[in-house]
């Protein structure tokens, strides 16, 4: 696990960010939100420079909004820990059940 995946993990066990705990889940899921986002850009015609700088972006507009979309901090700590256990747990699941 590379040290900017821990950053994540700790950021939503924490509770202080539930995009960066989506990002993880996502990651860990073997899902990548920002990858798909490169892609799309790609596909579209985005110069390569921008396919790598406006993901990051997005992802920062997006956890700056978060107090806007779920103002109550408790509510935002409850869905980013959900997110992070919830996704080890599927995680775990998904492979008990390919073995």
């Amino acid at each position: 696990m590379e040290l900017g995946a821990v950053s994540w993990f700790w950021r939503g066990v924490k509770g202080h960010s539930v995009t960066f705990a989506a990002l993880f889940a996502s990651v860990l899921l073997g899902v990548s939100i920002a990858g798909g986002v490169g892609r799309l850009l790609a596909t579209l015609g985005v110069h390569w420079l921008y396919v790598l700088i406006l993901p990051a972006l997005f992802f920062a507009w997006l956890n700056r909004q978060e107090p806007r979309w779920i103002p109550d901090p408790r509510r935002r700590k409850l869905v980013a820990r959900a997110l992070i256990f919830g996704s080890a747990l599927l995680a775990i699941v998904i492979n008990q059940i390919r073995t």
